[in-house]
C-alpha cells in the first residue's frame, strides 16, 4: 500500500504486504495495517499493488566470510573519440556517402531535441451522455 514516510509527509512509498479485510466500493478497500499507527485504512485501488513473493532462489543473503569478487573492465566510451567514420565501417563507401547525405537532410527528424507535429491527430471518442470523472484530491494520510 501506497504510504507518506514518517516525519516526510509528502514523500510516499509502498509498504506491506497488507492484508484486504473489506470492499467498500468497486474501487475503495479496507486494508488492515497492524504495524501503523491506525490499524485499518480505508484507501483507493490505484494505492494498492499487488504483493508477489520474491523467488527463495533470489533472496539476499549476508555473509561475515570474505567473499572473491570478480572485476571485470568495461572500456569507458566517453573518452573514446568516434567520428561516423568509425561507427559505419561496414558498410560499403557508396553506402555510407548515401547514409550520411541522408542524415545531413533529415536532421530535423532525427533530433536528439524532443519536439511536436502536427502530422497526426488524435481523438478520444466518448460514449454518449456521459460526462468527465471530476473528484477532489484526497489525503495519503
Amino acid at each position: 500500500m501506497l504510504l507518506p514516510i514518517p516525519e516526510h509527509p509528502l514523500r510516499t512509498k509502498f509498504h506491506g504486504p497488507y492484508v484486504v479485510e473489506q470492499q467498500l466500493r468497486p474501487v475503495d478497500y479496507v486494508i488492515a495495517t497492524p504495524d501503523r499507527q491506525k490499524t485499518k485504512h480505508a484507501c483507493h485501488v490505484n494505492l494498492l499493488k499487488k504483493y508477489h513473493e520474491r523467488d527463495p532462489r533470489f533472496v539476499t543473503c549476508i555473509t561475515t566470510k570474505p567473499v572473491a569478487v570478480l572485476h571485470e573492465t568495461v572500456p569507458d566510451e566517453s573518452t573514446t573519440d568516434s567520428t561516423m567514420d568509425d561507427t559505419l565501417s561496414s558498410p560499403s563507401p557508396e553506402e555510407q556517402a548515401e547514409l550520411k547525405d541522408l542524415l545531413a537532410e533529415t536532421t530535423v527528424v532525427f533530433s536528439d531535441i524532443p519536439g511536436k507535429t502536427n502530422l497526426s491527430v488524435h481523438h478520444i471518442q466518448l460514449i454518449p451522455g456521459t460526462q468527465p470523472i471530476r473528484c477532489m484530491p484526497y489525503r495519503l494520510t
